[in-house]
Order: structure tokens, then C-alpha cells, then sequence
């Protein structure tokens, strides 16, 4: 009976996930709504140095144009505070929407099997265009694969492994349990930030939290 158990227990998460991704709007947070608060736990991906005095937590979907264009800004923040700012990432692929999104974290996940997580992250976003939109994204993934120095086609061949959807499936409950409404959706110190598009103001909130 044991298996039988698991099995239904895991479809039952799976759909629960579904259920919560396909009412998820895709844009960031409304500056006037009200902040939220979340323990959030690790099994996000890092990059920065542990010790970091600040660590910006981001909850995104590849295959979000927001949070394409949010990237850009992400990434300069750790260039310009190397020691200071620590970045993890959650994955939540808003799949009614995104029906590549959920490929998208799974080869995310299988180019980081291949110790390249933190490359392919970045190339999903700065090449967002030429996949998001096809009926099978992964002749583009294995591409981007090869293209960053690792092995395309065994990225195609392991992506859709069960384990990298249910690493998935435990950042989306996180993002659940936070009452996430929108992607990205920014957190510092288990605080919502709410940052405009604009490395103005990316600049003003990581220099406010690192002044506390």
C-alpha cells in the first residue's frame, strides 16, 4: 500500500501547485498593496557569498517577460555589491500562462546537474525571446546548453526527470505559503520589498537594508 500512497500523495501536491500557479498574475507586486512576510526556508539556489550582510530573495518564471526584464537589474546589483548581496532564486512558473516555464526550470535544473545552473539561469532570460514562444522549447534549451559549454543533449535527456519537478514543486509551496501574487516578488529578511524597474531603485532598497 505504501507506494500506492506516495503516488497519490505526490499527484495530489502536483495538482494543488498547478491549481495555485493558474491564478497567478504575471507583473510585479502593486507598490500600494501591503507587504508580505514569509519564513521562508532554504532550497532556493544561491549566488553570492554566504556571508553576505543582505540576501534578496526572488521568486520568478523564466518565461515572465517582468521578469526578464527585471534580470538585467538583478545581476548588476551583484556586480555592484559583490560582498554585500546574496541572491536566491525560487522557481515559480506560472504554467497557465508560461506553458514553458515549468521546461524552463526543469532544464535550469538539469544544466545545474551539469554544474552550470547559475549560466543557464541567466541565458533563459537574455534568450527568452527565441524559446518562449515555440511548441517545444527544448531544441532551443539544448542550444543555449551547448552554447554556455555543456552538453545539450543530455540536458534534453534528463530535464523531465521526476526530480527536478518536485525541487520545483517545493519552491512553488514556499511561494504558496508566502500568498505570492505576482512574479517577481522580492524578499529581504523575510520582508516583501516592492522595487521599481529602475536601477535607481534597486539601488535605494539594497542601500536602505544594508544601512539598517
Amino acid at each position: 500500500m505504501k507506494p500506492v500512497i506516495v503516488i497519490v500523495l505526490a499527484v495530489a501536491v502536483a495538482a494543488g501547485a498547478a491549481v495555485f500557479l493558474s491564478r497567478q498574475p504575471d507583473r510585479p507586486s502593486e507598490t500600494n498593496a501591503a507587504p508580505l512576510t514569509a519564513d521562508i526556508k532554504s532550497g532556493g539556489h544561491f549566488r553570492g557569498p554566504e556571508n553576505a550582510q543582505v540576501t534578496l530573495v526572488e521568486f520568478g518564471d523564466y518565461q515572465c517577460p517582468s521578469c526578464g526584464a527585471y534580470h538585467p537589474f538583478v545581476k548588476e546589483i551583484l556586480n555592484r555589491y559583490p560582498q554585500q548581496v546574496r541572491l536566491e532564486f525560487h522557481h515559480f512558473p506560472l504554467i497557465s500562462i508560461h506553458p514553458n516555464s515549468m521546461a524552463a526550470s526543469k532544464a535550469a535544473e538539469a544544466a545545474g546537474e551539469q554544474g552550470h545552473y547559475w549560466e543557464m539561469h541567466d541565458a533563459l532570460f537574455e534568450y527568452q525571446t527565441q524559446w518562449s514562444d515555440k511548441p517545444d522549447p527544448k531544441p532551443v534549451f539544448a542550444a543555449i546548453a551547448n552554447r554556455i559549454g555543456i552538453n545539450g543533449t543530455i540536458l534534453v535527456q534528463t530535464m523531465d526527470s521526476p526530480r527536478f519537478q518536485e525541487r520545483i514543486l517545493k519552491d512553488v509551496e514556499q511561494g504558496d505559503r508566502a500568498k505570492i501574487q505576482a512574479v517577481p516578488t522580492f524578499f529581504i529578511n523575510g520582508q516583501q520589498v516592492h522595487i521599481l524597474l529602475s536601477m535607481e531603485d534597486f539601488v535605494r532598497v539594497i542601500e536602505a537594508n544594508l544601512h539598517k
